[in-house]
């Protein structure tokens, strides 16, 4: 039999003999129920604030025995807040070499395009006869212009696009950073669980438990900030563009 048992085994037994006393009319009977009642009573307290005394005892002595999250504070998640906005840096760097060398590139290629389309349909003049001698020394001219600038501008072109290209090697080194500050965040959160799971309270009875469990769910739910979507964890109540996080973030103070 558990101690839970036990105490309610025993609060049942003074019950009766308390409501004995009364239907009998023995005060003094009375009395002494009530005075057992209570020192069952106090006699749990006691033994309640006895477990919250080692249980407290023993979490004062874990943060003691355990330097490790001290050293997370104080310099591990400085630094991955550093590496963090390193990774930040890398990528608006990158995403701004690449947008440049597209539209530098598109911009010419327009260019090209657009005089390629002149010359095509001067060339078919010439081709139906219907260019003067002049008009096709000009068309002539033209032509070794836009070829020279083919050779040209699809060199700066290449290049651009090669410039594009090599924009995107940060990625291999913002994944090992961001791995590396996942590590770290999976510890901290092990260690938080660790601390949770010293001080927590105790559900006893199976009511207790079920509501208790209501509540943390409640809790939880209501503390949840979503994030951006993830592929096949999609939540109708994450945002879903800038606009609702900086509606969100204004909400919050920010």
């Amino acid at each position: 039999m558990t101690d839970g048992s036990q105490d309610l085994a025993a609060y049942e037994a003074k019950a009766r003999e308390l409501l004995s006393s009364i239907e009998a009319g023995d005060g003094e009977a009375v009395g002494e129920a009530l005075d057992e009642l209570t020192r069952l009573r106090e006699t749990e307290l006691f033994r309640e604030v006895g477990k919250l005394t080692r249980e407290l005892h023993e979490a004062l002595k874990s943060f003691r025995l355990d330097g490790r999250l001290s050293d997370i504070a104080v310099s591990e998640i400085p630094d991955a807040h550093q590496r963090l906005n390193h990774v930040i840096e890398l990528t608006e760097n990158s995403a701004h070499r690449t947008l440049t060398a597209l539209e530098e590139s598109l911009e010419t290629l327009s260019g090209i395009s657009s005089d390629g389309k002149t010359l095509a349909a001067e060339w078919k003049r010439f081709r139906s006869r219907q260019l003067s001698a002049t008009e096709f020394r000009g068309l002539g001219q033209r032509l070794d212009q836009f070829f020279e600038r083919l050779e040209t501008e699809g060199d700066a072109i290449q290049e651009k696009l090669t410039d594009a290209l090599m924009a995107q090697d940060y990625q291999d080194l913002t994944g090992q950073i961001i791995r590396r500050v996942m590590d770290l965040v999976r510890e901290v959160e092990d260690g938080l669980v660790s601390l949770i799971s010293i001080s927590a309270p105790r559900q006893t009875q199976g009511k207790a438990t079920e509501d208790g469990k209501s509540a943390d769910k409640n809790t939880e739910d209501a503390m949840k900030l979503e994030g951006p979507q993830v592929p096949g964890q999609e939540s109708d109540s994450a945002v879903s563009g800038q606009d609702e996080v900086d509606d969100l973030l204004s909400s919050l103070g920010f």
